[in-house]
């Protein structure tokens, strides 16, 4: 496989296009949510600490499973690696007397829903995925909530239930995509106000790659599930306010995993009136390069690639959502998948004759960044045990980067092996 090959790369925008100062991303995400239980719904104002054990706890790909009120690390055959009770982790005799042979019995029906349109999880559906970087730093406020209340209390279950709930709707009240423009929430407010605190700058290399690509016929193409007027303040930040000259078409508030998941029919595109900002009020069947467009399918924009583009080739979409954007990508279209995942850039590569040109640089300067969790262990687990995270990487993504950048250092007539670890090697 070589970039050279590709008619067309489709990108995400959040933590894909553009980065994000985890060091000050992190804390916020918590703080943010925690004032939302405190201010909000009541919860003691011991939640509001943020302290280092807080960020320790801190990780991608685990999961709490509300029946059992356990957070889990899960490995890539159901063994669980660490678990969690809300006060500290349970040793290796007290997961066994809970879960026989050390095995989580629902393994296999919740990764069986992400198969599935995981935007509309199947009825009794108890369980919430740290998939994210918009909702794992809760992590530690979910352990910590759940540790302040005895399992020995008869209502345990029922608080335990309400404050799931409550966390449920905390992520609407922060995330809503029409907070932003509403100004309500906690998120956009602060996003606003010290964007450069929390957005990082696209680097002028990875800037002149994008133009590269271009020139060489390659289309360049944004899906987002960001609403139009977010990625218009975050993209004008990192890319400057030329920021659409880099790219062929710009699709918003895309609502993944649906995009890919749902059928062509249930997902029309709408075009975007920059000076109303509103939808337009018919939907549109075709795309034209200098619109933008809210919603839609994925089929709709490869057709459009396939009419515009310079040369025929492979398409690919590069994103760092494991339900949003790996998982369906790979099972519900034609394109190819280049996942970022941020944990990388803990296990840079040693120089080889396969990747000896990959800008080590990079990943030095970000050393410090907290995502490898010491508590937890690594994002990836060990050769033995490999996280379900890791191992559902390596089956569903054509090709793993820890930094969408990393892009700018791949030769364009290049040959690169297809599902690896490209720019890192986490064991």
């Amino acid at each position: 496989m070589r970039l050279k090959d590709f008619s067309a790369l489709c990108f995400d925008m959040d933590f894909t296009l553009v980065n994000y100062s985890l060091k000050e991303f992190l804390p916020m995400v918590y703080n943010i949510t925690a004032r939302f239980l405190v201010e909000k719904k009541g919860y003691p104002k011991h939640l509001l600490r943020f302290e280092d054990a807080e960020m320790k706890l801190m990780r991608q790909g685990l999961i709490l499973d509300k029946k059992t009120h356990h957070i889990l690390d899960v490995s890539s055959t159901g063994e669980l690696i660490s678990v969690h009770d809300g006060s500290s982790f349970l040793s290796k005799e007290k997961i066994s007397n809970i879960y026989p042979d050390n095995i989580w019995p629902h393994y296999g029906s919740f990764y069986k829903a992400f198969e599935c349109d995981v935007s509309n999880p199947p009825e009794g559906f108890s369980y919430q995925f740290f998939d994210s970087v918009f909702i794992s730093p809760v992590v530690p406020l979910v352990a910590k909530q759940l540790g302040s209340v005895s399992r020995a209390e008869p209502n345990y279950g029922e608080k335990a239930d309400l404050f799931y709930k409550d966390l449920m709707e905390s992520f609407t009240f922060n995330y809503s995509p029409d907070n932003l423009k509403a100004n309500v929430g906690f998120y956009f407010p602060e996003m606003v106000e010290n964007t450069s605190k929390y957005i990082c700058k696209a680097s002028q290399k990875f800037k002149d790659r994008l133009k590269e690509l271009k020139d060489n016929g390659i289309k360049l193409v944004v899906i987002t599930a960001s609403p139009v007027d977010y990625t218009e303040m975050l993209m004008k930040h990192a890319y400057g306010p030329d920021w659409r000259d880099y790219f062929d078409l710009v699709c918003c508030r895309a609502r993944k995993p649906g995009f890919f998941t749902c059928s062509p029919s249930s997902r029309p595109f709408f075009s975007w009136n920059e000076k109303l900002q509103a939808n337009g009020i018919e939907k549109i069947t075709e795309l034209d390069s200098k619109g933008t467009y809210l919603e839609g399918h994925w089929t709709v924009v490869d057709k459009w690639i396939k009419c515009n583009a310079e040369k025929p080739g492979r398409v690919a979409y590069v994103g760092d959502s494991f339900k949003s954007d790996i998982i369906s990508t790979n099972l519900y279209t034609s394109w190819d998948l280049f996942a970022i995942v941020l944990e990388g850039k803990k296990f840079p590569r040693e120089e080889s004759d396969e990747c000896n040109h990959v800008d080590k640089k990079r990943h030095l300067e970000d050393s410090e960044l907290p995502t490898k969790c010491t508590s937890w262990g690594s994002f990836f687990g060990s050769k033995d045990s490999m996280t379900m995270t890791a191992g559902k990487l390596l089956a569903h993504s054509d090709l793993t980067l820890s930094d969408v950048e990393v892009l700018s250092d791949l030769e364009l007539d290049e040959n690169f092996e297809t599902g690896c670890f490209y720019d890192f090697d986490p064991y």
